[in-house]
């Protein structure tokens, strides 16, 4: 009984210190993690970078702009603009930290701007890369190419815009009339760089009339900027991978020297199918393409009550839409380019590691069949 009784008592005692240092140990993690937050800055003091622009210097220099927004309602401006000349992003950021009255951080950055230049001497990937590794950086921030200088996007003034980190933020969210455009993340840019099916993408833009417009699409090889395609040619690029909406389809429709038709769909649901013989030695892909869109204008002698004559003008945009995607492939084919993953299925047949020459191999001697069809829901009022 008395051995029972002090057993019992020996394992209370335990059980107490158990808790004491159980105890213990939460106030030192409670302790370290109050410690931590005091040497936070507040948001109040934190600087964030939302856009930055990046140009050409030389093989080992780049130049680094960036605004940062400011809240402040007393402020003279709504955008502090910061501009360095560095060798690595990171580098910069620090240099600009020591300009800024706040601690700058990458955390609100919403978009990246290239020179044409810097992407055609190759450099682009390598600051993609990082800002992809970056932990501060949302793999979802932007990536564009500009025609000439990025710098000027970004210290131009825009007067009927109140920010121009807003009005740079909005332009490139993919909206109704824009969704031609291939809207590039940080991660679908490096992953369309490491793919060996495909070469990346980005918008291309460039400042018209005092505002910031996007003309067409930056196509990269082998980590350069290659060719910049047109916003025709990106409409096929988006058909072809596989967009499922398109806002706008404008289709001119050439009768003779004299005679056009001019068609304009809107609201269209797309469907592409790619299939391959899978034969490397003579690669035949058929391409079939499903549209089905309202009619909102259109400049012809037709009249679109009559089924047949409607059924004739869905015929003749489907045509033009096979010819536009037969040039649009044939320049890809010259320009050995492929934004679109043609390959794919032969990839997946495949047996080992894909050779990084082969996707250009095939693309060189495909042959290409392609049928169009097209359905013209609603023709309104339209006559």
């Amino acid at each position: 009984m008395l051995h029972s009784f002090l057993k019992k008592e020996e394992n209370r005692g335990d059980q107490m210190k158990t808790k004491v240092i159980i105890l213990g140990i939460s106030s030192i993690i409670v302790l370290c993690g109050c410690t931590q937050q005091m040497n936070q800055p507040s948001l109040e003091k934190l600087g964030m970078i939302s856009v930055i622009a990046v140009d050409y210097v030389d093989d080992d220099t780049m130049k680094m702009t960036a605004i940062m927004p400011q809240p402040a309602a007393e402020a003279m401006k709504h955008t502090q603009i910061f501009s360095i000349e560095t060798d690595m992003i990171h580098k910069g950021i620090v240099e600009i930290s020591a300009q800024a009255d706040k601690t700058v951080t990458l955390r609100q950055l919403r978009v990246v701007m290239f020179s044409e230049e810097f992407a055609k001497k190759g450099k682009m990937e390598e600051v993609v890369e990082y800002l992809y590794k970056d932990t501060e950086v949302r793999s979802n921030t932007f990536v564009a190419v500009v025609k000439d200088s990025a710098e000027e996007l970004l210290t131009r003034e825009y007067p009927d815009k109140q920010n121009t980190s807003v009005y740079i933020n909005n332009l490139f969210q993919p909206r109704m009339y824009t969704y031609f455009s291939p809207f590039t993340t940080v991660h679908e840019f490096v992953y369309d760089q490491t793919n060996p099916l495909l070469d990346a993408i980005t918008p291309y833009v460039e400042l018209k009339n005092g505002l910031i417009n996007i003309e067409g699409i930056a196509a990269f090889k082998d980590g350069d900027l290659s060719y910049v395609f047109t916003q025709q040619e990106g409409k096929s690029i988006q058909i072809l991978r596989g967009q499922n909406n398109l806002s706008v389809l404008a289709v001119t429709l050439d009768k003779d020297s004299s005679e056009k038709e001019k068609v304009v769909l809107e609201f269209i649901k797309s469907k592409a199918r790619i299939k391959s013989n899978h034969d490397l030695a003579s690669p035949k892909i058929k391409i079939s393409l499903e549209f089905e869109g309202t009619l909102s204008e259109y400049d012809g002698e037709k009249d679109l009550a009559n089924k047949t004559e409607l059924a004739s003008l869905e015929k003749e945009i489907s045509k033009k839409i096979e010819d536009d995607v037969r040039g649009f492939l044939q320049k890809c084919q010259e320009l050995s380019i492929d934004p679109v993953g043609l390959f794919e299925s032969y990839r997946m047949q495949y047996k080992g590691d894909w050779p990084s020459d082969l996707t250009d191999q095939l693309l060189a001697k495909a042959e290409f069949e392609i049928v169009a069809k097209t359905e013209v829901l609603s023709t309104g009022t339209l006559k």
